[in-house]
């Protein structure tokens, strides 16, 4: 399902650049595996290389945009990021302003399990990215999920050695489960108009790209998982299965947020913290009380 001979890539297209005080910000596209093109942006600082790199990718909710701000502040610390935009999800705006006809179309685009792997081997194609860019540190690769992107992270992580350490945020073990019982938008939309036959199709395949099926084969990667002690959709017990069976090393939290880790600047923190460690030994650079710190901060809550 996911076996792909990795090629060279064939350069990659700068859209935009916005040159920043210490690095620059662009809105690339590179060539998915598949078919198609991927729309991303890419921070790279000005300090001389190899750097450490995070690919960031969004919840289901959100867009490549979704962590911009942490980005920013990754790349005041000397990180190379890429926040990639997520295959199985785009055209799924403003549905409502859409004709019936469209409508079904993109119903039917968001239960393309085809999608789904696409997303998966677009990340893996984003690793191939950052190591053909001359500037990072190939034994310094990390990623970052959030819901749907931290279960696609889970499948990563049993069949990327490319990167060194994951960070889960509000992931799912089983997508599948999820889809047939949370009352999470985008389930509730697919089951809700999706036919019968078609839903219980795209459930069966659905399992096979189930994160418990893969965690447990990510060592010798580490991973981090980060919940919510007040999610809506994860229940304690489904997040600490998931945790029991993936492989170490790892390590668990939990914060006093909602499924969207709103206003959680503790667990940003220990992001920082946990990236640092794992590739220096050495905690964040990144001191709360700075005035560089706290002005990202501000501007995090506003992005």
């Amino acid at each position: 399902m996911f076996e792909y001979k990795e090629e060279k890539l064939s350069g990659f297209a700068v859209v935009k650049t916005i040159t920043k005080d210490g690095y620059h910000i662009n809105d690339v596209k590179y060539e998915s595996p598949f078919k198609g093109e991927v729309s991303a942006y890419l921070f790279i600082p000005d300090q001389l290389g190899p750097l450490p790199a995070v690919i960031y990718m969004h919840p289901s909710q959100g867009d490549r945009k979704t962590f911009f701000c942490e980005a920013q502040m990754l790349a005041t610390q000397g990180y190379i990021t890429l926040l990639i935009e997520a295959q199985y999800l785009r055209g799924n705006k403003q549905l409502e302003l859409r004709g019936k006809k469209e409508f079904t179309k993109t119903i039917e685009e968001m239960a393309n399990i085809q999608k789904y792997i696409q997303t998966v081997m677009d990340i893996k194609r984003g690793v191939t990215l950052l190591r053909e860019l001359g500037k990072v540190d190939e034994s310094k690769i990390a990623f970052v999920g959030q819901g749907m992107g931290a279960a696609w992270g889970g499948i990563l992580s049993g069949i990327e050695n490319r990167i060194k350490t994951f960070i889960l945020i509000s992931g799912y073990g089983q997508v599948s489960e999820m889809q047939m019982t949370s009352e999470h938008p985008l389930a509730v939309l697919i089951r809700g108009f999706l036919p019968p036959e078609r839903f219980e199709f795209f459930i069966s395949s659905l399992k096979k790209l189930d994160a418990i099926h893969y965690v447990k084969n990510a060592s010798p990667a580490s991973i981090f998982f980060q919940f919510a002690e007040n999610d809506e959709y994860i229940g304690r017990n489904h997040a600490n299965s998931l945790y029991s069976i993936a492989s170490s090393p790892k390590k668990i939290s939990w914060y006093d947020t909602n499924h969207e880790f709103s206003d959680c600047e503790d667990a940003f923190y220990d992001r920082i913290e946990w990236l640092n460690m794992q590739f220096s030994g050495q905690k964040s650079k990144l001191l709360k009380e700075s005035t560089l710190t706290k002005k990202l901060l501000l501007k995090r809550k506003s992005c």
